[in-house]
């Protein structure tokens, strides 16, 4: 479900970008519109969704769905 609910974040942030449901291997540069700065954008996106706050070293380290869903785990969301 915590998958899910993160490629749907992305489909709404990046709708020309084909995107797998469930592709844990989705990481910035995996289609020419994830840059650093969309990158910050859908994290912020992540942060309201599941009304959590990254840290500035976080946001700096979050690269990817499967980092993004570990550091959701690591503060107790599983939905």
């Amino acid at each position: 479900m915590l998958m899910t609910n993160l490629t749907a974040l992305l489909k709404l942030r990046f709708p020309a970008a084909v995107i797998r449901e469930g592709d844990e291997t989705l990481q910035v540069g995996s289609f020419p519109e994830w840059d650093s700065l969309a990158n910050f954008d859908f994290l912020m996106s992540v942060e309201e969704r599941f009304n959590v706050r990254f840290s500035v070293d976080e946001m700096a380290e979050l690269k990817s769905l499967a980092d993004v869903t570990k550091a959701l785990r690591a503060q107790g969301v599983n939905e």
